[in-house]
């Protein structure tokens, strides 16, 4: 949702730095997978602090996005990042992949069924073909996101275009809550 609201704003560079932002930040969780630090998930305190920061950083960026859909202004050069700088969308891609419990908790378990399995973790070369192919996904990935959400922009009206940006920022804030009230034992 951050890459189209971002891309939709500011075109192919701020989507890609979104998506970019997010692989850096699932590496880090593939990584600390493949080193075998999945239980230091399992303590209490450390799920309870990235799933507040994940809420945080959800209805920060939802509230963010409605205000920008609204503001009288037609679609900037960089939607939400300051003068131009796609600095912004690049942590945004982060935080959003850093602070993600079901990254986290994908990562955790995937690495470590992946290392139990011989296909990661046995050999540095099995452990680099993992990681580069996962890696050469992701960016292709990135690219045709990107690419996509650029082309649309290209077929929206002004009008459109606040109202998917604000379609966006609601869905951010729907999952925000969505984590919130399972966080508070709320949710199913």
């Amino acid at each position: 949702m951050e890459t189209v609201r971002r891309g939709l704003g500011g075109g192919f560079r701020p989507a890609l730095f979104v998506q970019l932002g997010s692989v850096i930040g699932d590496l880090t969780w593939c990584g600390v997978a493949l080193l075998g630090l999945a239980p230091l998930v399992q303590v209490g305190w450390v799920r309870t602090a990235l799933s507040v920061a994940g809420v945080a950083l959800l209805l920060y960026l939802g509230f963010t996005g409605l205000r920008d859909a609204f503001i009288a202004q037609p679609a900037g050069p960089a939607l939400g990042a300051p003068n131009g700088s796609h600095g912004g969308a690049f942590r945004s891609g982060l935080a959003i992949s850093m602070a993600n419990p079901m990254a986290i908790g994908y990562w955790l378990s995937v690495g470590g069924a992946l290392i139990a399995a011989g296909v990661a973790g046995t050999t540095p070369l099995q452990t680099g073909t993992f990681v580069g192919g996962y890696l050469a996904g992701t960016l292709a990935w990135c690219l045709i996101f990107a690419l996509a959400v650029r082309w649309g922009k290209r077929l929206l009206s002004p009008a459109m275009f606040r109202w998917l940006t604000a379609a966006c920022s609601g869905a951010l804030l729907f999952f925000g809550l969505a984590l919130a009230a399972r966080l508070l034992g709320l949710g199913a």
